[in-house]
């Protein structure tokens, strides 16, 4: 029963501690005198006076219950034996902490929630970085809790209000078991025990009763107020706008205009620059570059402080050093990518611009370090923008002379199904193909992967092979060779293919079942690349030309039965 007299006690120096409503909004500067003194008078003044009057005659009432009890409690020390005087002392000490919580709520409603303890210049001589922060952030805190005060408290009455019923209705309860008691034949010293616990209970349930009281009349002048808030949210902007909101706007405008005059010294400088820098000065140059950027951030961050101290906005204040912190801590911890990001820009880390790198499978030579920096391949349409961080993971290589891909736009390709293609486009996600008419596509690393023949660049031999019948025996060795080849020779000549054929070799190949087989191979550049299927045809069709001017057999397959006698 001592603890639930405890949290009544509590519950109600805390509700008699309670201001007027917070204020929609804060301006920049600190809560003063003049400032409570103007939002007291906001109020309606006769109706705040009865509430406040009200709670102070329910606090000096239980005030001057408990100081009789402290009396009464001293008397019963004096007389009491040694057995009583320990639980009479924790009685008196108890009653006596109440008194100073309710003699502190009284001066606290009274003064309408004035406390001068928040105001002590006391400071502790050892310093405690923790503690520190802690101040750092009290505004906000602050802030946030005066934002949400009201409808806390309106919460913690409710509940109260539902606990002092309940509280009731069980010394009600409690009472009536007593009366019942009293109706009865008891003995003498039997019956003044129980006067006593009656007497205690009815002290208990005077006391919810109180409270009760108390926390509903602290709950309607809450609720009305609220209902009257509505009225100052015109006075609440205006004040907002004079105050925290000019100084947003002065700390907005410091840092656009400090931005702008860096970026405009910036382009002055730049346009002085006349020279076209090597790669190394190149370097040099964009980690100035960088090192500018980063100055600048850190002026305008130096200027927004600047407005905030200024104009004394302490939470303004709080919350940009907070941010701030938060952000050297972010880089911090992202340090190592950072300094591996900057030997990128000063062109001394893995990958160095004009290198040979492997980027998704296909090379690339990278054109430039940045922040985003590109990737091409003089090959391909198209560039690649890589951020630092993908970059720092790639190793890049002289390029030499290799190719940068296996084919051009308009080069003739040898499939690996033996089908003769042209390349239509290529760029750095897909190469279309256009095969037997029809227009095929394929990703790019996909078709570096493809054993394919590039007849255009790399020029192409053709193989042929013919036979002529065994009768022709005598002269298969030398005059056959001489007439096909010097036949083969007119024949490119006539189909304009002359000066595309580098080299052309008519030997003789094999003695084959039946026939006399003979090897033709010709040697082409690549310019007739197109032609490959038409110079193989061209190449069977002249040979059975020479055959048909110079009766000469060409044999067929044959079976040869003998008939045994």
């Amino acid at each position: 029963m001592k603890q639930r007299i405890r949290s009544v006690l509590l519950a109600m120096v805390f509700s008699a501690s309670t201001g007027l409503p917070v204020a929609l909004a804060q301006t920049s500067e600190p809560a003063s005198g003049t400032q409570a003194e103007e939002t007291d008078a906001s109020q309606p003044s006769a109706e705040q006076a009865e509430q406040t009057i009200r709670r102070l005659q329910t606090i000096k009432s239980v005030l001057e219950n408990r100081r009789q009890q402290v009396r009464d409690l001293l008397e019963q020390l004096a007389d009491a034996d040694e057995l009583s005087k320990p639980k009479i002392r924790e009685q008196i000490t108890e009653l006596q902490q109440r008194i100073r919580e309710l003699t502190d709520s009284f001066e606290r409603t009274a003064s309408n929630g004035v406390n001068l303890g928040n105001l002590d210049d006391s400071q502790d001589e050892k310093f405690d970085w923790h503690q520190e922060l802690a101040l750092i952030a009290r505004p906000v805190i602050d802030g946030l809790k005066s934002a949400t005060e009201k409808p806390r408290r309106i919460a913690e009455l409710q509940t109260s209000i539902n606990l002092y019923q309940q509280q009731v209705e069980a010394t009600r309860k409690a009472l009536e078991a007593l009366s019942r008691l009293e109706q009865q034949e008891i003995p003498a010293e039997v019956a003044d025990s129980i006067a006593e616990v009656e007497n205690a209970w009815r002290q208990r349930n005077a006391e919810i009763e109180q409270s009760l009281v108390a926390a509903q009349d602290e709950l309607k002048f809450l609720e009305a107020a609220e209902s009257r808030m509505l009225e100052t949210v015109g006075s609440a902007v205006y004040e907002f706008i004079l105050g925290r909101g000019l100084t947003l706007v002065l700390a907005l405008v410091a840092g656009i205009v400090l931005w702008y005059l860096m970026r405009a010294l910036r382009r002055l400088v730049r346009s002085r620059r006349q020279s076209v820098p090597d790669r190394e000065q190149a370097a040099r140059i964009r980690l100035l570059a960088y090192g500018y950027h980063l100055l600048t951030i850190v002026l305008v961050a130096f200027a927004v402080l600047s407005v905030f101290y200024l104009r004394g906005d302490v939470l303004l204040l709080s919350l940009a050093i907070i941010a701030l912190v938060m952000l050297a801590l972010g880089v911090w911890r992202f340090l190592p990518g950072y300094v591996r990001e900057a030997r990128l820009l000063l062109n001394a880390g893995a990958a160095r611009e004009g290198e040979r790198v492997i980027y998704n499978g296909l090379p690339f030579r990278i054109a430039s370090l940045n922040l985003y920096s590109e990737l091409r391949n003089p090959e391909l349409e198209g560039t690649v923008r890589l951020p630092l961080a993908t970059l720092s993971e790639l190793i890049s290589r002289y390029p030499g002379d290799e190719d940068w891909f296996p084919c051009s736009v308009g080069d003739y390709l040898l499939l690996p199904d033996g089908s003769l293609a042209q390349v239509l486009q290529q760029s750095v996600e897909r190469v279309q193909l256009k095969v037997v008419g029809s227009i095929v596509q394929y990703a790019s690393a996909d078709f570096l992967q493809l054993n394919m023949r590039n007849l255009t660049r790399e020029g192409f031999g053709i193989i042929a092979n013919f036979g002529i019948d065994y009768q022709h025996q005598s002269i298969a060795l030398d005059q056959v060779p001489e007439r096909l080849k010097s036949g083969l020779i007119d024949a490119f000549r006539e189909a304009e293919l002359e000066d595309d054929l580098k080299n052309l070799v008519v030997d003789f190949s094999a003695a084959a079942t039946n026939s006399l087989d003979y090897l033709i191979y010709a040697t082409m550049d690549g310019r007739c690349a197109s032609s490959y299927f038409a110079i193989q045809r061209m190449i069977q069709q002249t040979c059975v030309e020479i055959c048909n001017r110079e009766n000469w057999t060409i044999p067929f397959a044959q079976v040869t039965i003998h008939q045994g006698e």
